[in-house]
């Protein structure tokens, strides 16, 4: 495993769950506003993904496929 090179899927993967979780970290926010834990973890989120889709973005891959093609602010910021 630690041989074993990291695909576009596998990129796709990690993307996807990280989205999952950023989305279960809203929903626990949205709960309770209050929660400054939460607040933070979903801006810890926020950041990762938008690192990651500048990345993808500035090697002209299609954000679509790797479930990047949303306004991350709206989604976890809002």
């Amino acid at each position: 495993m630690a041989n074993e090179k990291l695909t576009k899927e596998g990129i796709e993967y990690i993307i996807g769950r990280l989205l999952k979780n950023a989305q279960e970290t809203v929903g626990e926010w949205e709960k309770d506003k209050s929660n400054l834990f939460y607040d933070g973890k979903a801006l810890a989120y926020y950041e990762m993904l938008d690192i990651i889709k500048t990345e993808l973005d500035i090697r002209e891959q299609d954000l679509k496929e790797f479930g990047l093609d949303v306004s991350l602010e709206e989604k976890l910021l809002a």
